[in-house]
């Protein structure tokens, strides 16, 4: 498991929080990346989820270094020109890492991807597999942003690590006053989403830690025993 939250020292336009889980698992294959900074003079926020194919004996190595790779990427950005483009090439550049680190140590593994990165009103997506981006209205209606690649008898049909050319699935759009959500499978197999967010007023990181520990505990109560990961982001854009 590798999770990463990174914030800045200076005062950011960005609220969020997130946590991992391994929950009834014997080891927790997710990763979750939270990091923000300013970059060429906008406040930038990048969050990543990643989750290790269970039937890969080596699965959490491909979901931490999708996760290093995306932060060390994240941090080395001086511009933002065509950022959903670059962004959607970091990724298939560390598709290709992840498959050569992977044959030098004779490792079996793949992850799933989710990357959302905002850069102050907009948002950039790129994704493959079956985690998951939402976004979330002021009523507490989410919305999938994301298409799970999933074949009709259950099987994974996308990850990282596993395919020389993989196809990600990516989209850009405006933020708009809405609160995001990124997750594992974990999460959302056995989520009812409206009780939860239709309960919850979100006016600070403690509020937002309770949240997510809500929606955690409300997956673990119908029964859920995968690994868990989320995170929860409000780009506050005013001001």
């Amino acid at each position: 498991m590798e999770i990463v939250l990174l914030r800045s020292r200076r005062g950011m336009k960005y609220l969020y929080d997130g946590l991992s889980l391994q929950n009834g698992r014997s080891s927790n294959m997710d990763s979750l990346l939270l990091a923000e900074r300013e970059i060429d003079r906008k406040n930038s926020l990048l969050a990543v989820v990643c989750d290790g194919v269970g039937s890969m004996q080596d699965g959490a190595f491909a979901a931490s270094l999708a996760v290093k790779s995306m932060n060390d990427w994240f941090n080395s950005l001086s511009d933002l020109e065509r950022i959903g483009l670059r962004m959607r090439d970091e990724a298939l550049k560390l598709n290709s890492r992840i498959m050569e680190q992977a044959k030098e140590q004779s490792l079996d593994t793949a992850a799933t991807f989710t990357a959302l990165l905002f850069v102050e009103n907009r948002y950039c997506l790129v994704h493959i597999g079956d985690t998951r981006a939402y976004s979330i209205d002021s009523n507490g209606t989410a919305t999938q942003l994301t298409v799970d690649d999933i074949s009709e008898d259950g099987k994974l049909t996308g990850c990282v690590g596993r395919f020389g050319n993989p196809m990600f699935f990516c989209s850009e759009g405006e933020v708009d006053g809405k609160m995001f959500l990124i997750c594992s499978d974990g999460l959302y197999k056995r989520m009812d989403f409206a009780p939860v967010l239709a309960d919850s007023s979100i006016m600070n990181r403690k509020d937002m830690k309770r949240t997510i520990q809500r929606m955690a505990d409300h997956a673990i109560e119908r029964g859920e025993r995968d690994n868990i990961s989320l995170a929860l982001l409000i780009p506050k854009t005013e001001g």
